[in-house]
């Protein structure tokens, strides 16, 4: 694989999950993630090869920086969508359910009780 294959490959992929990403479809984007790590090894194992020098390698790597940048503010703001929603859903449930519940030995749930005071003696 040559490096600008690999660069091509990377691309496609990260044009891909921006437009999930864009689309606000976090499953399709997360889908692409194995794709996406495979893709960056592929990457990094022939980046060595390459002649900066060469337009046609100039030109990907300057497609990936771009494509790099967007996914970069895009990831950014689904991870504060989520954010959001995960704020929002725990604003509205019941105290007693945010709090979470206390379960006995046998999983049955356990509600609080308050013990009477216990004293206790040092001489024996």
């Amino acid at each position: 694989m040559t490096v600008i294959h690999a660069a091509h490959n990377l691309s496609d992929i990260l044009e891909a999950e921006n437009a999930a990403l864009t689309a606000m479809d976090l499953a399709a984007a997360t889908a692409l993630l194995p794709a996406k790590q495979a893709a960056t090894a592929a990457l990094v194992a022939v980046h060595g090869a390459a002649v900066m020098t060469d337009s046609d390698v100039r030109s990907a790597a300057e497609r990936l920086r771009a494509l790099v940048a967007c996914n970069r503010t895009l990831l950014e703001r689904a991870m504060l969508a989520q954010d959001r929603i995960l704020s929002c859903i725990a604003r509205a449930m019941p105290p007693a359910i945010a709090q979470g519940g206390r379960y006995g030995a046998r999983g049955a749930n356990v509600t609080r009780q308050t013990l009477p005071p216990v004293a206790l003696s040092a001489r024996a």
